[in-house]
């Protein structure tokens, strides 16, 4: 009687595999998504503040934009995505912004997240 009972579950295994695997790789690449999203939102703002530093610096929003693109350029996970980066000038203070739209993409699809930073700093005194 113990081996038929051990023999009529072999495919027991197989089927909760089945099961569980799929909201496994959900999860996983919900993950993987999340902290490529992350990664690349601290990318931003980092290049935000290098090129709010380098543009308060020379008193130039050029040099800002130029910085900060060249950043983004270097680090960012890029999956067929553009970066828009502003710089402009308001009283004393010099304003850089960075602007990305992410493809995510889902077991049905893909979707689009936008992820932006912006700095500030004061423009030194020559």
């Amino acid at each position: 009687m113990n081996a038929r009972l051990s023999t009529s579950q072999k495919g027991s295994v197989l089927v909760e595999m089945a099961i569980i695997l799929p909201v496994f790789l959900m999860i996983f690449f919900g993950m993987v998504t999340f902290s490529i999203a992350l990664y690349n939102k601290t990318i931003l703002t980092i290049a935000t503040r290098e090129g709010a530093r380098a543009g308060a610096i020379a008193d130039d929003t050029d040099a800002a934009k130029s910085i900060a693109k060249s950043f983004c350029t270097d680090n960012l996970i890029f999956f067929d995505s553009t970066v828009v980066i502003n710089a402009y000038i308001s009283s004393d203070y010099l304003h850089v912004t960075a602007r990305m739209k992410s493809p995510v993409y889902f077991i049905l699809g893909a979707s689009q997240l936008t992820l932006s930073a912006s700095n500030l700093m004061r423009i030194e005194e020559k």
